[in-house]
């Protein structure tokens, strides 16, 4: 009996974790994956220096679902909203953006055709800017070996986590592709 306790409460470890980071397509439902935080991430729309006649707003978007993850922002805005992990960055879409403990300062370590479609890095055209509450000098760029321009924030490469919605976090403090991925702080730190 004690060695079926042990299998059991592995099982149930395996399946919650397979709601977040599995590359086998969507989570299952809630039985088996982690009970989604929901926030309302209201986007800020506060003046962003633009070339006359651009939408600062637009250009901050990317395309909406899942697919749109990959795409990058003609100038990615990070905001900060607050959550059930205290205030932490979104994009301009309502996703909320992740940092991975094993990047270095201004390098993903999230390089693996896995780790990449499981986590897709936040991209931007342009240098990205910050909304209230958002320190802009800890906003930066890094480029990946493909070529594109991932935003970076405190040094760190961000990422979206593909199966959430606007709002969402399902995978904070979890440990996926080698370490953990965590929730980030408008001070640049991961959240508690």
């Amino acid at each position: 009996m004690s060695r079926s306790r042990p299998t059991a409460v592995t099982l149930v470890l395996l399946l919650a974790l397979a709601g977040c980071g599995g590359d086998d397509g969507p989570p299952e439902e809630a039985a088996q994956a982690p009970a989604a935080q929901t926030t309302t991430a209201m986007v800020e729309t506060a003046e962003v220096e633009t070339a006359e006649g651009e939408d600062p707003a637009a250009q901050a978007r990317r395309p909406s679902g899942e697919e749109g993850l990959r795409v990058p922002a003609e100038r990615a805005r990070i905001v900060a909203e607050e959550s059930d992990f205290g205030r932490v960055l979104f994009d301009a879409n309502g996703q909320v953006v992740y940092v991975f403990e094993n990047d270095r300062r201004n390098e993903s370590n999230c390089t693996s055709a896995d780790c990449v479609r499981a986590w897709p890095p936040v991209l931007t055209e342009h240098e990205p800017s910050a909304g209230p509450a958002v320190d802009a000098g800890l906003l930066g760029t890094v480029r990946r070996a493909d070529g594109t321009l991932q935003v970076t924030y405190n040094g760190r490469p961000l990422y979206f986590y593909e199966h959430e919605g606007p709002g969402e976090i399902r995978c904070h403090n979890v440990d996926l592709h080698g370490g953990l991925w965590w929730v980030v702080t408008p001070q640049g730190e991961p959240a508690d």
